[in-house]
C-alpha cells in the first residue's frame, strides 16, 4: 500500500452539522488546530458551512496548518425523483469547491431517516424496513445522474457511503446499491464502524469489494455497547451518547485483517479516522477530542504502520 494520506474529521469532535444542536460548536479553527497537533496531515470540510466556502479563506487556514483537504460528506434525498435537480445542483456546488483543492472523490450518502435511526443495528433482514423497489430504483438513478455530473462538471468520482441510520445500513443493501451502479462511476466509501453497527463482516466485505473501495472511513467500536443497543432497540442518537464508537484499537474492528486486505490491492487514496460523538452537556466522563484523536493516530502510526 503507497500513496496513502490519513486524516481527521471535524465529526470527531462532535461537529454533525454545520449549526450546533448539542451545545456550542468548537470553532473551526480549534478543530483544524487539534487534527493538525494530533499529528494528521489532512482533514475533511466536515458539514457543508462548518468550516470557510470562500475557497481563499480556506485554503489559508489549511496551509497555516500544514494540512490536505481531503473529502466532504454529502447527504441526499435519493429516493425522492422531484429532487433530482437539487441533488445534482448540490453536487456541483460543493465539488466545485473540492476541485480547487485537487481532491478527487465526493461522499454522498442517504438521508437518515426517523424510522431508521429508531431500528439502526437492528434492521429487518428481509428489507421489509427498506426503500420500495420503486424507491430503490430512483436511488440508483439519481446516484448515477449525480457521479456523472461530478466526472463531467468537476472532474471528479462519487463514492457512496452506507451508513446506520438511512436506508443503506445492512450488508444487504450495500450489494443491492453496487450491483444496481456501474463499477466504473461509483465507488464505495467503505467505513468500517457503520458496515458492523449494520450487522456485516468487516473483513468479507473488504476482500468482496476490493476493488470499489476508493475512500475509508477508519471507526472502532465497542461490542458491549452495540450489544445493549440491539438488545434494547435503542435509538441511533441514543448510541452515539453512550459512545458506541471508541478510539482505533480500542474495540472490536480487526483493523491489522482489514488493512492487509487494502494492501494486498495495493490500495492508494485517503483513510479518514471517525470517532462519531455527540456534544453533551451532560457528559459525566471525562474525555477530550483531541487526546481521543491522538490515541488513534498513535495505533495508525505504532500498529498499523501507516
Amino acid at each position: 500500500m503507497c500513496n496513502v494520506t490519513v486524516g481527521n474529521a471535524p465529526v470527531s469532535w462532535g461537529v454533525g452539522s454545520a449549526k450546533s444542536e448539542h451545545g456550542a460548536h468548537p470553532d473551526y479553527r480549534q478543530v483544524m488546530d487539534e487534527i493538525a497537533a494530533a499529528g494528521y496531515p489532512g482533514t475533511e470540510l466536515g458539514p457543508i458551512g462548518y468550516y470557510p466556502l470562500d475557497a481563499g479563506l480556506l485554503r489559508a487556514e489549511l496551509a497555516s496548518r500544514n494540512l490536505k483537504l481531503a473529502s466532504s460528506y454529502v447527504p441526499l434525498p435519493l429516493e425522492h425523483k422531484s429532487a433530482l435537480s437539487t441533488i445534482t445542483s448540490t453536487v456541483g456546488r460543493v465539488g466545485a469547491l473540492l476541485r480547487v483543492f485537487g481532491v478527487r472523490e465526493l461522499i454522498i450518502a442517504a438521508n437518515t431517516t426517523p424510522k431508521r435511526l429508531e431500528i439502526a443495528g437492528s434492521v429487518a433482514e428481509d428489507g421489509s424496513d427498506g426503500w420500495s423497489d420503486e424507491e430503490w430504483q430512483q436511488a440508483a438513478t439519481a446516484l448515477t445522474a449525480a457521479a456523472r455530473h461530478a466526472r463531467d462538471t468537476c472532474g471528479m468520482r462519487v463514492v457512496f457511503h452506507h451508513h446506520a441510520g438511512t436506508p443503506i445500513e445492512t450488508p444487504a443493501e450495500v450489494d443491492r446499491l453496487m450491483e444496481m451502479t456501474d463499477p466504473e462511476l461509483v465507488g464505495l466509501c467503505f467505513d468500517t464502524g457503520h458496515y458492523h453497527y449494520g450487522g456485516g463482516d468487516v473483513l468479507d466485505a473488504a476482500a468482496k469489494f476490493a476493488d470499489r473501495i476508493w475512500y475509508v472511513h477508519l471507526k472502532d467500536l465497542r461490542a458491549d455497547t452495540l450489544e445493549r443497543v440491539r438488545r434494547e432497540r435503542l435509538h441511533m442518537r441514543q448510541a452515539w451518547a453512550m459512545d458506541v464508537f471508541a478510539e482505533l484499537g480500542q474495540g472490536c474492528i480487526d483493523f491489522p485483517a482489514f488493512i492487509d486486505i487494502l494492501r494486498a490491492r495495493a490500495y492508494q487514496g485517503w483513510m479518514i479516522v471517525e470517532q462519531d460523538v455527540v456534544r453533551r452537556p451532560d457528559r459525566q466522563t471525562p474525555w477530550s477530542p483531541f487526546e481521543s484523536a491522538k490515541q488513534s493516530r498513535a495505533y495508525l502510526r505504532d500498529v498499523l504502520k501507516i
